[in-house]
């Protein structure tokens, strides 16, 4: 952040009834006023800007019209408010300007708000703004983004939980139990003679129910409760040609992949999020699984790989007009303990209508036999989808908090460091060495808030917010 006033259209760009130019930084006022024709307060004859500033109250309506400075010539009718620093998003002063929605309007009203000195933020730069001014902490700028993305009511209840900052607290907490402990080893340490020896054993119990407990809790919601927030994660993999894309299309009702006889057609993980039975699902088209010496092919082909791991649901998908099932069986002991579904396609090739695989690895894992093309069985694949994701979420309920991905593998770091610090206790290891591992927990948990935070982490996460927010 480098004080400069920033600008951007904060409104999805398209036809609707309001669009919102938002402004922040010291000469936001300054700015909107130099191209703001008001219809109720007097012009300034001293001013460059059309009437004195001294005269715009924080958090109140104005209506006039957006001129071109240079001509005069009118923009749009508008609502003009402004919000004093602190008392703000960002914690600057900032301007909003409520106009009609529409591409062409918005673009011509934030150009000239450009031409005037601001300059166009970037993403998530207004949230970014409002984290290093210290009116939210970083778990509440990563729920603001969770909550832009909500698709479903669980996930908006989830992130709001976040965004009010319940999260934070709990997090603090934590962090605040840690602290205390790191303070009471270091002052018998430094002050022997002041302060009264401290048997190590004496905050082990400490170490377990106020820290390590809090946080395996945390770890344990996001591996139980991430569907809530991300979706649950599907992934089709399967030979070239087996009908990887044509079930894919089916299942998110939109020709999403590309569709031919020709095999390795996709070569890249295509991606689409649905409402799938009212459930939130990434459905994700891989690249189909052979031998090859291709080098593009074979990055597709690693891709699929890296998302099998990743995912929550595996659908393999087999030919069922063919026997030779080595490659599936190989795919299948890839996939460790993600479930997996067995998707036999092409029934209506097969030699036996009724089709039952004679094969004892696959005896042992859900299967169901389909043509996608003939729209054989098909809702039997969808139910067992279903039956498949509600074994995850059944009952789930977004009972206290649920991290995201980033903040689960710094307490998991941190949960590291704790129970390190915990095993020097038991064996009598000097104070010393117990304290370096409580302060790289503490440094763990301080990422998460944002306390202790590097810039490259800061841009990967305010990277991913649209501009204007």
């Amino acid at each position: 952040m480098n004080g400069s006033t920033i600008a951007a259209i904060a409104t999805p760009l398209g036809r609707g009834g309001i669009g919102i130019i938002r402004i922040s930084g010291d000469r936001a006022l300054f700015i909107a006023l130099s191209i703001f024709n008001p219809r109720s307060l007097p012009r300034s004859s001293t001013s460059s800007c059309c009437f004195p500033p001294d005269q715009i109250v924080s958090h109140h309506l104005y209506y006039g019209t957006i001129v071109q400075p240079d001509t005069q010539a009118v923009l749009d009718e508008v609502l003009l408010t402004f919000m004093k620093a602190p008392h703000s998003y960002t914690r600057e002063d900032v301007v909003e300007i409520q106009a009609h929605s529409g591409y062409a309007v918005l673009k011509a009203i934030l150009n000239v708000v450009l031409q005037s000195g601001a300059e166009l933020a970037g993403p998530g730069e207004f949230t970014r703004r409002a984290f290093l001014n210290g009116r939210i902490d970083l778990t509440q700028a990563e729920a603001v983004i969770d909550v832009i993305n909500s698709k479903s009511e669980k996930a908006l209840e989830s992130a709001a939980s976040h965004l009010s900052g319940g999260y934070k607290q709990h997090v603090k907490q934590i962090c605040d139990a840690l602290r205390d402990i790191l303070v009471r080893i270091e002052a018998s340490i430094d002050f022997p003679d002041e302060v009264e020896e401290l048997q190590l054993l004496s905050v082990y119990p400490q170490l377990q129910s106020n820290v390590l407990v809090p946080i395996l809790s945390l770890i344990q919601q996001y591996e139980d409760c991430h569907v809530i927030r991300d979706g649950y994660r599907i992934s089709i993999i399967g030979r070239p040609n087996v009908g990887k894309s044509s079930l894919m299309n089916w299942l998110v009702k939109k020709d999403r992949s590309i569709v031919t006889d020709i095999p390795g057609t996709t070569r890249d993980v295509v991606e689409e999020a649905v409402i799938f039975r009212g459930i939130p699902v990434n459905f994700s088209d891989t690249a189909g699984v052979h031998i090859t010496q291709n080098t593009v092919e074979l990055l597709g082909i690693e891709k699929t790989y890296e998302r099998i791991h990743t995912s929550d649901l595996i659908l393999l998908l087999l030919d069922a007009s063919v026997s030779d099932y080595e490659l599936e069986n190989q795919l299948l002991d890839m996939t460790g303990n993600v479930s997996v579904i067995l998707v036999f396609n092409k029934i209506d090739l097969a030699a036996d209508p009724g089709y039952i695989v004679d094969n004892e690895r696959f005896s042992t894992v859900p299967s169901v036999a389909i043509s996608v093309k003939e729209q054989i069985h098909m809702e039997r694949l969808v139910d067992l989808i279903v039956k498949k994701i509600l074994e995850k979420t059944q009952g789930e309920e977004p009972v206290g908090f649920i991290p995201n991905l980033r903040q689960a593998r710094a307490f998991e770091k941190a949960a590291g460091y704790i129970r390190q610090a915990m095993d020097g206790i038991q064996r009598m290891s000097p104070s010393e060495v117990v304290v370096m591992d409580i302060r790289d927990a503490i440094d763990c948990i301080d990422e998460i808030s944002g306390a202790r935070i590097t810039d490259e982490i800061l841009d990967h996460i305010f990277n991913s917010f649209c501009i204007g927010k």
